[in-house]
């Protein structure tokens, strides 16, 4: 039987993975594979194991647990030879959704058993790979909501944290400069994806690829909140792009200035707050059990 490392992290999908470990062994023990367990216990941890096995010169290195689970292990796997298996047990999994079009475990497992490393691109945000999306403005301030209230699972609780920052959040000055041009304007949001989906499976991206070698930037002006609610449905069913208000471009880096600070997230993680956000695409960087 093969030897599979995996980095599981228990704490996915508020803690309800913690409850799967025995399941997840049982069928990819039935699938052939050998599993070797490894339970993260605080953030930074899955790097550091992942890092161990980079050194060590394995083959694949499988994260169980959500689209943050998988950046902490991306994080020591970009430009090297071990190769990212996904076993998706987290709130969103649009890392994965974005890949392959749906979230199925049972053809994930087997993916692992069967499938081949493919190169992925990766985003670069600060210096931090990122591998579905990134959001700056409302995004990421509805993405620290959803962290904040425990409460909250999944794409309803993405859509409540939503409906909330609707209501509340403030515009602010946006500046843009790109590879494909620039432009500024009073905005709600920027976004720059690697992936098509985000926040559990909003469909902001439509038609972006993480094997297209760019990265797609989206770009929301402010709406008077009367307006926002239609506007987020819009982008929900990602009926959004050819909204006036909404400025979107195929790209290979991005430099972003606010006149605030604005809170940041990376596939469902969160940046320190930046007024100044450096953005970038490594094509094919990373390799993934497809």
């Amino acid at each position: 039987m093969a030897e599979l490392p995996v980095v599981f992290n228990p704490v996915a999908d508020r803690g309800r993975a913690a409850s799967r470990e025995e399941e997840l062994k049982k069928r990819l023990g039935e699938l052939g594979l050998k599993p070797l367990f490894f339970r993260t216990t605080k953030p930074g941890e899955a790097t550091e194991i992942a890092q161990e096995f980079v050194r060590k010169k394995a083959p694949v290195l499988a994260a169980a647990g959500g689209d943050g689970t998988l950046n902490e292990v991306a994080q020591a796997l970009v430009g090297k030879e071990t190769a990212l298996g996904i076993i998706p047990l987290g709130s969103g999994n649009d890392f994965l959704r974005s890949l392959v079009g749906r979230v199925d475990l049972s053809q994930a497992l087997e993916r692992l058993s069967c499938g081949k490393p493919r190169p992925v691109d990766v985003g670069e945000a600060n210096g931090r790979f990122y591998l579905n999306s990134l959001g700056m403005g409302i995004d990421g301030q509805i993405a620290e909501d959803f962290m904040r209230w425990k409460f909250l699972r999944g794409e309803l609780g993405y859509l409540w944290a939503a409906l909330y920052e609707v209501a509340r959040f403030g515009p602010f000055e946006l500046a843009v400069k790109t590879d494909a041009g620039g432009f500024s304007f009073p905005g709600l949001m920027v976004s720059v994806m690697n992936g098509s989906h985000t926040a559990g499976g909003f469909h902001i991206a439509p038609g972006a690829s993480p094997t297209d070698g760019i990265l797609n930037l989206i770009a929301i002006r402010h709406y008077p909140r009367i307006l926002r609610v239609p506007i987020l449905l819009k982008v929900r069913a990602g009926q959004h792009l050819g909204l006036k208000g909404v400025k979107a471009a195929l790209v290979r880096w991005v430099e972003v200035r606010t006149d605030r600070p604005l809170r940041v997230y990376v596939d469902g993680e969160l940046l320190p707050r930046t007024s100044e956000l450096s953005v970038r695409v490594h094509p094919g960087a990373l390799l993934v059990v497809l």
